[in-house]
């Protein structure tokens, strides 16, 4: 634990005779490295690999001359990161400052790792304080979310259940369509053929009388309208069977275009209930930590 503490100037000519500050001529000088404001805590880069460990107190010289005590909380090879600092003891020290080891008595020892400990506690706490604000407000964030993509759900369960009765009543009229159109063109196919099969005779009759002498035009007149009136019912016949066609593929495309919906509207709300169970599971997580 750290603790600002401003020594009488007695203590620091005794600490400055001590043998870890005498060797500041034969080893680089410990100085503060890097400020943490969250952590409310120094680096300290010692400048060689010492031997320092968590039992170790120093002392970091701050610019208005007073100390501030350090204890050794994060070891690392050439430095350490002290314990947290109180507010003023923390922005009274600013990088570069001299950091010296120090001797305290076990009593003052063990009052510095106290209030460290106490400071990490508390920060500790008010952290996880923060924390469980942040999921709580999270948790009632998801929560809302996950009301209103259950309301979109029920409203899609009523919509799919429409489009469900709409496809199925489609399909039937599909059907239904598709039947009795196919018994139309098949009966239009057949006077086509029937109808191509006479004109063809007919034509064949009025082409052996063209060459009569003499030419027998009442006759050629009769085939030649009986001819006409053939082609009338032949062009009536397919365009009934163009019609019926139409029919039928106006019947499909209008199956398909309700057969889309419904599968649109299912995907919906497939989508819907899996972010409904992933809100479920990210609130059980949030609430189990």
């Amino acid at each position: 634990m750290g603790r600002m503490c401003r020594l009488p100037h007695a203590i620091l000519v005794l600490l400055a005779a001590l043998p870890g500050f005498a060797r500041g001529a034969e080893t680089p000088e410990a100085r503060v490295g890097l400020k943490n404001a969250e952590a409310m805590a120094v680096s300290v880069h010692l400048g060689t690999d010492n031997g320092v460990g968590e039992e170790s107190d120093f002392a970091a010289q701050a610019a208005d001359n007073g100390a501030v005590l350090l204890d050794p909380a994060e070891l690392y090879r050439t430095l350490f990161w002290s314990q947290p600092l109180s507010p003023e003891a923390f922005s009274r020290l600013e990088p570069g400052d001299v950091v010296r080891p120090s001797v305290l008595s076990r009593e003052e020892h063990d009052a510095v790792r106290k209030e460290g400990r106490a400071r990490a506690a508390e920060r500790t706490a008010r952290r996880e304080a923060s924390r469980r604000e942040a999921a709580r407000k999270e948790i009632d964030a998801l929560r809302e979310r996950k009301a209103r993509l259950e309301e979109r759900r029920d409203a899609l369960d009523d919509r799919v259940a429409d489009a469900e009765k709409t496809l199925a009543d489609e399909e039937g009229r599909l059907d239904w369509i598709s039947s009795s159109e196919e018994r139309d063109i098949d009966r239009s196919l057949q006077s086509l053929q029937e109808y191509a099969d006479r004109r063809d005779e007919l034509q064949e009759q009025r082409n052996a009388l063209s060459g009569q002498r003499p030419y027998p035009s009442g006759e050629i007149h009769r085939l030649s309208a009986e001819i006409r009136r053939l082609n009338d019912r032949i062009a009536s016949e397919r365009d009934a069977v163009r019609n019926a066609r139409d029919r039928k593929r106006s019947a499909r495309s209008s199956f398909l275009a309700r057969k889309q919906e419904w599968q649109t509207l299912v995907a919906e709300r497939r989508q819907a209930t899996n972010e409904i169970r992933s809100l479920d599971r990210k609130i059980r997580e949030l609430e189990e930590k």
